[in-house]
């Protein structure tokens, strides 16, 4: 049976990333924090040379682009029916 209201996630994160670097930082730092606090990483997926990191935690999704492929993959769009709750920029 199909059901289209399935949740998979609580919170959804797309955040940009200035470079390949500062991706992999940020990805490093936003799952050094979460296992501190009990939280382990569920997948990580995407490498810092496509521009795109996803990591999947219990009940979070964090995207991590470079500008060019955040543009490309243009998630708010897709996901903009969604409620937003904090945007910051």
């Amino acid at each position: 049976m199909f059901q289209s209201n399935l949740i998979f996630f609580n919170t959804f994160i797309i955040a940009t990333g200035m470079t390949q670097q500062h991706l992999q930082s940020s990805s490093s730092e936003i799952s050094s924090f979460l296992k501190k606090n009990k939280i382990s990483i569920n997948h990580k997926e995407g490498y810092t040379n496509s521009g795109w990191l996803l990591l999947d935690f219990p009940g979070l999704v964090i995207h991590l682009f470079l500008e060019d492929q955040r543009e490309n993959y243009d998630l708010e769009s897709l996901w903009s029916k969604s409620a937003e709750i904090l945007r910051i920029l």
